[in-house]
């Protein structure tokens, strides 16, 4: 595939931290592209627009979103997953890159849905397939484990054990590779291409280097699971949710092996957790979300 040539691709999840990142790049490169969100008129759950979307198209890359509200989480994500499986076979797409997780082999928990995508299309008979498992965003820090409202208390807690070590990686990182590898002159062969991160820290390390960067003392606390599941529940969190956070956490608990690959320059990537702590202090969301943050020096 010739760099230089202009090439329509698709992008699900335009609008998250990664699909961003990867639409930005694609353009940027001279590519047409096409965002798949509902705030952008294309929502997952209508078949029509998403073949409207697919059709006439090169490649694409594709994830299952969570849906934390989901009765039914691994549901929601086969009935996702079935739709765009049908609009790229449909548009006969020749080069897909899935963005899965780092324990996608293990077959469960949060990652379930992204491993069900990988069966799906692989039954597709692509020419060009590359399932991209990243390990635990940085993100999830913020937007999903609720740090910065727990610092405020001086502990964080989870149900994940604080002092096994934990690959962590910046969504903008997972993006960049994606875009990368959709571009490329020379796709790679091997189906499963590991992203291990900027480095692996325990939790309890993580948290001191996070609740530094935003000007806290906080200490890290493993919280039995039916706490941290009671605690989800009350926030609006679907029990199904909650359960297959509590698979993943109990997996990583136990110590089991996510990734299959060991670390490495070619599945390490840039943003280590100091570097994007740092940056997220000084984002707006950081100043918005951390009442006295302006009143330090």
């Amino acid at each position: 595939m010739n760099r230089q040539v202009k090439r329509t691709m698709v992008v699900v999840g335009a609008t998250s931290e990664v699909g961003a990142e990867v639409s930005a790049r694609l353009t940027g490169a001279g590519h047409e592209v096409r965002g798949i969100a509902r705030s952008l008129g294309v929502a997952l759950d209508d078949q029509a627009a998403l073949d409207a979307a697919f059709s006439g198209a090169d490649s694409a890359y594709v994830m299952i979103p969570f849906d934390v509200t989901a009765p039914d989480l691994h549901r929601f994500e086969d009935e996702v997953g079935a739709r765009l499986a049908s609009s790229i076979a449909k548009a006969g797409l020749r080069r897909i890159v899935l963005l899965s997780g780092l324990n996608a082999h293990l077959r469960m928990g949060t990652s379930l849905g992204a491993a069900l995508m990988e069966k799906r299309l692989a039954a597709l008979g692509l020419e060009e397939l590359v399932y991209l498992r990243a390990s635990f965003f940085m993100e999830n820090f913020i937007k999903g484990m609720g740090f910065v409202e727990q610092a405020a208390s001086g502990v964080f807690a989870s149900p994940f054990r604080g002092d096994l070590p934990m690959p962590l990686i910046a969504a903008k990182d997972v993006g960049e590779r994606a875009a990368e590898l959709l571009s490329a002159e020379h796709f790679p062969a091997r189906r499963v291409v590991e992203l291990h991160g900027g480095g692996s820290y325990t939790l309890e390390r993580a948290t001191t280097i996070l609740g530094r960067a935003i000007g806290k003392d906080v200490a890290y606390h493993e919280a039995p699971f039916a706490d941290a599941r009671a605690g989800m529940v009350a926030n609006g969190i679907s029990a199904s949710f909650a359960d297959a956070l509590g698979e993943t956490a109990a997996s990583f608990n136990r110590g089991e092996r996510w990734a299959l690959e060991a670390p490495s320059a070619e599945n390490a990537t840039p943003t280590g957790f100091e570097a994007w702590a740092q940056a997220f202090a000084r984002s707006p969301a950081a100043q918005a979300a951390i009442p006295d943050k302006g009143d330090r020096t």
